[in-house]
């Protein structure tokens, strides 16, 4: 039976495409998506989502249609279990590595062996998780799963050269274990990178220098946070990722330069992103969270979040879960934060 996805639902971008196409994939579902980016003064695919969609149609050797710019409508029917090896993928320009990694990561897990990936595109893309946060805050939260997953930055690609290039390597991972991280918890201390690229390292160390004073001024213990001005990069930016330990959790915040945003004001604000969760006490951030559903509907057994705030990514993806895989989920409020309890399908494939 194919299930239909409204593609206007929530905010109706491309992560819910990228979402849609991933749980189909790993779990084995046919798809149809219409409506797609209804909502958007340029509506239907965009070069950035094709490479996501064509690489997961790849991967499962799944039929398709309207795989094109422009469309409105696909339909993506998966053939076949993900098979182990090596790949490669060019996202185009500066488009999201991260967010193509969210997509695929679930489904490179499911293959039975090995797989190396490496990807071609932007690292530091503006409403996208910067690298380092991908490797420091999401990967160690996808382990908790049981996720057999590596990632290696080998070059910075910023906007809107793009360029950059990551090597992931997974192994098969499935049936996931439940998530547990529903409770209040005290945090480590405050980690990070401050990094630059074909730019003076100066500016770096003002970003670095900037977060941590905000950081300690708010009583905050902060262990080490880098300066990196060496990773190869194309194109020219800065940005900065912090992170921190939260009981079996990790918490992190971001923040990247533009042209005329002091570097002052860059440390800054990672600083500020990262002191909400820390305030607040939860062993997930957000954005995070957003990230995590998938993995708690395909998981064995319930699973239990704490965070801060409900996205509207995390509401979409709760919704695309059940309505692909039939996982159940509730949300609570408890007090400020919130409480993300999902009922998992323990996927097998």
């Amino acid at each position: 039976m194919v299930v239909e996805i409204d593609g206007s639902m929530g905010e109706g971008g491309g992560q819910l495409l990228r979402y849609s196409a991933a749980i189909a994939a790993v779990s084995g579902t046919p798809i149809r998506v219409y409506n797609i980016r209804a909502k958007r003064s340029n509506p239907g695919l965009r070069p950035q989502h094709l490479a996501a969609l064509k690489f997961l149609a790849r991967l499962v050797d799944a039929e398709t249609r309207g795989l094109e710019v422009g469309s409105t409508e696909i339909y993506f029917a998966p053939r076949r279990k993900p098979r182990p090896g090596g790949y490669r993928v060019d996202i185009g320009t500066a488009g999201s590595i991260t967010l193509l990694l969210q997509a695929v990561l679930p489904v490179l897990l499911a293959a039975p062996g090995h797989v190396t990936l490496e990807v071609t595109g932007g690292t530091t893309v503006k409403w996208s998780p910067p690298y380092p946060y991908f490797e420091h805050v999401l990967v160690p939260l996808f382990r908790l799963t049981g996720a057999r997953v590596e990632a290696r930055l080998l070059r910075r690609g910023f906007y809107p050269v793009g360029g950059g290039l990551v090597r992931v390597s997974t192994d098969h991972s499935y049936p996931l274990k439940p998530l547990e991280l529903g409770e209040k918890v005290e945090h480590g201390p405050v980690a990070g990178v401050s990094y630059v690229g074909n730019l003076p390292c100066h500016i770096a160390e003002r970003q670095k220098r900037s977060a941590e004073r905000l950081l300690r001024e708010q009583g905050v213990p902060v262990a080490d946070i880098k300066v990196d001005c060496r990773t190869p990069a194309r194109g020219r930016g800065t940005g900065i990722v912090l992170w921190a330990p939260a009981g079996k959790g990790v918490v992190g915040g971001d923040s990247i330069g533009e042209r005329g945003k002091p570097a002052e004001v860059v440390g800054r604000e990672a600083a500020e992103r990262l002191l909400d969760p820390l305030s607040a006490k939860v062993p997930v951030d957000p954005h995070a969270s957003d990230n995590l559903v998938i993995y708690m509907s395909l998981a064995e057994g319930r699973s239990r979040i704490l965070t801060s705030e409900l996205t509207s990514h995390a509401e979409t993806a709760l919704k695309l879960c059940s309505m692909i895989t039939g996982s159940k989920h509730q949300v609570r409020r408890r007090g400020e934060l919130v409480e993300i309890l999902v009922e998992g399908v323990g996927l097998r494939p």
